[in-house]
């Protein structure tokens, strides 16, 4: 009876994509019934030919992938990264690469991301991730090359590493098989070696504040504070002076600005499929793309 009733909710879901091909409830519905039924790869494929770019149906099938092929979820991150800006599909694919990937990769793709998508005004908290690991890779090599560091008051202060988070909150077979795997490393000496592979240094982590406290987004007095903090460590208050004052202007926009893209943003469905303007949905659509144009008038100036 179980399967009987599957195959005809199938099946009518089948009709309604034939009827209409962009009826979007009706494929939500039908990859529902594939992921249900356990092969729903063919699916996927079939929504994305007629939604290719759409953020969520691609992070559905990753999410979904990742669950039965890790390879292959990230095969399918790799199709379609580049061609949508998306930042809720790039934050699900940091948030494979934290639990799948090497420690280099991971902070690879967080460059990637904060270069695409750093002046998302919803990016908070993908800069305060990176800058965390960037943190994490400065205070290591500090302590490598002086063990004095930490008395000397040369480290900063720490958020949690993402990477850690990330893992904690994976299942307890996952968990222990990144446990196991010594490619997953994030010990301080991969740390070390990260950052000399990746020429991560004092002005990597300079430019990463500088960039984040010039960006409207809601994790700008956290990274200020940090900034403030880093530069002041170094030692030279003449310099730390002269730079704070040079950026604490752009940082006063940017949290004006922030208040007034959060307002025009409010209500924007960012994750909404696109589809072929048609009467019955004309009025819905128009009041989408009269809220685009108010928050792009406003980041243009």
């Amino acid at each position: 009876q179980r399967t009987l009733t599957s195959e005809a909710r199938c099946a009518a879901l089948e009709s309604a994509i034939e009827l209409d091909p962009y009826d979007v409830p009706a494929w939500d519905g039908r990859l529902a019934e594939a992921v249900r039924e356990g092969n729903a790869v063919p699916v996927f494929e079939r929504a994305l030919e007629r939604f290719p770019t759409a953020a969520r149906i691609w992070t559905a099938y990753a999410e979904w992938c990742e669950s039965q092929d890790p390879p292959r979820a990230l095969s399918v991150y790799k199709r379609c990264l580049q061609q949508i800006p998306s930042l809720e599909l790039w934050t699900a694919h940091l948030s494979f690469c934290k639990r799948h990937q090497p420690l280099e990769e991971v902070v690879r793709s967080y460059m990637r991301a904060t270069d695409l998508l750093g002046t998302d005004w919803r990016a908070g908290p993908l800069w305060a991730e990176y800058i965390a690991l960037l943190k994490r890779m400065y205070n290591v090599i500090q302590k490598k090359q002086n063990p004095d560091a930490e008395v000397s008051g040369k480290l900063l202060a720490e958020d949690a590493n993402p990477i850690e988070t990330a893992r904690r909150a994976a299942k307890p077979l996952l968990r222990k098989q990144i446990e196991e795997n010594k490619v997953l490393d994030i010990s301080e000496e991969e740390f070390v070696r990260v950052a000399e592979v990746l020429k991560i240094d004092l002005n990597t982590l300079r430019l990463a504040f500088q960039r984040a406290a010039c960006s409207a987004h809601s994790a700008l007095d956290k990274v200020w504070i940090g900034y403030e903090q880093f530069e002041k460590s170094l030692g030279n208050s003449q310099l730390a002076q002269k730079l704070l004052g040079e950026h604490m202007p752009r940082y006063v926009r940017a949290k004006a600005s922030f208040k007034d893209i959060q307002a025009l943003g409010a209500g924007i469905d960012n994750l909404a499929v696109s589809v072929p303007l048609r009467p019955q949905s004309l009025p819905a659509q128009e009041k989408l793309f009269d809220k685009w144009k108010s928050l792009l008038r406003h980041e243009r100036g």
